[in-house]
């Protein structure tokens, strides 16, 4: 069962990942379907090892990451502000190309212990 968070900033300054009870967002990942009023943007990373599809908020700032790997949904991330949304790209960014990273070091990871 997918997780849900808010991405917001704790004190104005420190990102954090808050619970969400968010029904409606819950029951579009559970469908495979996109969360009523966000537009995608983006899809970030590798469908078949981790990636994130990145969407705006249709009538305002903000949006939200929907983080899958190849059994489906893990989790979303909702963003309410234009900030927290940024901060959110460029964190889901660095993580889905740093899980592709690690697994092309193993994938192509001789037996040879050559450095």
């Amino acid at each position: 069962m997918p997780e849900i968070y808010t991405l917001a900033l704790v004190d104005n300054r420190r990102p954090a990942f808050l619970p969400r009870e968010d029904a409606p967002l819950l029951r579009a990942l559970n469908a495979g379907e996109l969360p009523d009023g966000y537009a995608p943007v983006a899809r970030l990373g590798d469908p078949d090892l981790l990636h994130c599809v990145v969407c705006r908020c249709a009538g305002g700032p903000g949006g939200c990451f929907l983080l899958e790997d190849g059994s489906g949904p893990l989790m979303a991330v909702v963003a309410e502000s234009n900030l927290a949304y940024t901060l959110g790209l460029g964190r889901f960014g660095r993580l889905v190309s740093d899980a592709r990273y690690a697994a092309d070091i193993f994938e192509n990871g001789g037996d040879d212990d050559e450095l």
